[in-house]
């Protein structure tokens, strides 16, 4: 018994002396986050050219090209290929740190492109600059976006640059397309034609700069809105990328794939070479040409990048006589975007509007005092409650490729209408359409939820302001 004592107490001694041994050999917690950091620093530090990302904010983005040299002093050399703000994101030095209170946090502090990205479509783009590490796979470091959820993580990948890797930039590039981003519908965004010569076949898209993500519209067989118009061979198409800049190239996320006119068409990439600015000049009372490019689309031969107005179903904004097309009056903007009924001549001077109301060809069965076949104005909530009707009427007219010429011929409904409300509403449609008259440019308004809906938005380009009708 009092051997089989010994042998347990031995046992015991020995366990508790183990246990000792490994306690004493435990880093403490401080320590291994200290170090932790510090082998992150130094593998950030490490990378003899630097690093390079092609930064994708969400899937449904595009890619944005970046070489990061982080230094030992706790700043980084951010290049990038993001134009704006006087070239300052193509090139600059920011401060970073590395956070351990939640895993290792990459975390750029100083505002640079990262956070202008942030900033994109009022915070809501997706963009990051604060990223948590994960691993290093294959020579490359992964970090993960911090605020995103656990079904759409950003999975970046810092990669070891090349001594080249800065001549992939197209700085150029990227600032001459922004020259497209002027005269721009608000709703219908910013639209281009690629005019494939050798093809004889034109494809629209719209675009955002921003978050580099094209919506193709459709394809058509001719290289001018004129020739479209009469060939009348189109495909609509609906097929959504992004895209990057990539020596000299615009280069889509997803290739677009399609079949026309019995061939079949595969479209990935534009290399854009030379610029002007003497294309197709949008208001008739302007002096600004558009911008031009010409250059090549991989395995389709010759390309132009133009600058539209057109829209391959703006043209199906017709007149109808059945009913006048309307809107909701908010869905009125003004040149910098904001409706006016919040904050600008029609909110001042029509409080009370509630609809926008364009008479285009509408025959009103109203023996008494029928509303004029063309005409644009507003409807008011009465002071008991009942809508009137105020309009101001235009020359009998018809849509031209996807454009309407409004002139205003000196008549008004009601026939009774006050002075001062005449008055005003001579203001508001002069400020919308040009002083005596304007033309409005129709493209069609897909909402995803209501397919059903047939919606145009109608831009001004001498103006600036549009607005959307519902058919």
């Amino acid at each position: 018994m009092m051997e089989r004592f010994n042998i347990i107490c031995i046992g015991i001694l020995f366990f508790a002396a183990s246990c000792s041994s490994e306690l004493e050999k435990l880093t403490p917690p401080a320590e291994r986050s200290a170090s932790a950091v510090s082998d992150l620093n130094s593998e950030l530090t490490s990378a003899a050219n630097g690093w390079v990302l092609n930064y994708q904010p969400t899937n449904a983005s595009g890619v944005f090209y970046m070489l990061l040299e982080f230094n030992d002093d706790g700043t980084v050399r951010i290049q990038s290929d993001v134009p704006g703000d006087n070239d300052y994101f193509f090139d600059q030095v920011v401060s970073y740190r590395i956070d351990s209170r939640l895993g290792l946090e990459l975390i750029f502090e100083t505002y640079g492109v990262f956070h202008f990205l942030f900033e994109q479509n009022s915070s809501s783009f997706g963009a990051e600059f604060e990223f948590v590490y994960q691993e290093k796979e294959n020579g490359n470091l992964l970090f993960v976006s911090k605020t995103d959820g656990p079904d759409d993580e950003t999975i970046i990948s810092l990669e070891p640059a090349s001594s080249s890797a800065s001549s992939v930039f197209s700085r150029e590039l990227s600032e001459n397309l922004f020259a497209y981003d002027t005269i721009s519908s608000l709703f219908a965004g910013t639209t281009q034609q690629i005019a494939l010569m050798d093809e004889n076949i034109s494809i629209f898209w719209s675009i955002n700069f921003d978050q580099r993500s094209i919506v193709v519209r459709g394809v058509a067989e001719g290289l001018t809105s004129t020739d479209i118009v009469s060939n009348d061979k189109i495909k609509l198409l609906d097929h959504v990328t992004g895209f990057g800049f990539f020596n000299g190239k615009l280069v889509l996320v997803d290739p677009l794939n399609f079949n026309f006119q019995g061939s079949s068409y595969s479209f990935s990439e534009l290399t854009l070479n030379n610029y002007s600015e003497d294309g197709e000049v949008f208001c008739a009372s302007g002096t600004t040409n558009s911008p031009v490019y010409t250059g090549t689309a991989t395995g389709l031969g010759s390309a132009t990048l133009y600058k539209t107005l057109f829209d391959l179903k703006g043209a199906e904004f017709v007149p109808q006589s059945e009913s006048s097309y309307s809107v909701n009056v908010f869905f009125v903007a003004d040149a910098n975007g904001f409706s006016m009924s919040e904050s600008g001549s029609i909110n001042e001077y029509f409080p009370s509007a509630t609809g926008f109301a364009f008479n285009y060809g509408f025959e009103d069965t109203d023996d008494t005092d029928p509303q004029p076949m063309y005409a644009v104005g507003l409807y008011v909530e009465g002071d008991n409650g009942e809508r009137l009707t105020f309009l101001r009427e235009f020359d009998v007219t018809t849509t031209n490729e996807n454009r309407v010429q409004v002139t205003f011929n000196g008549n008004y409904y009601p026939s009774d209408i006050s002075t001062n409300d005449r008055a005003n509403l001579i203001l508001i449609t002069d400020e919308i359409f040009g002083v005596g008259g304007g033309e409005v440019h129709a493209f069609d308004y897909p909402i995803e939820s209501q397919p059903d809906l047939t919606i145009f938005a109608l831009y001004n380009p001498c103006t600036n302001y549009e607005f959307l009708l519902v058919k």
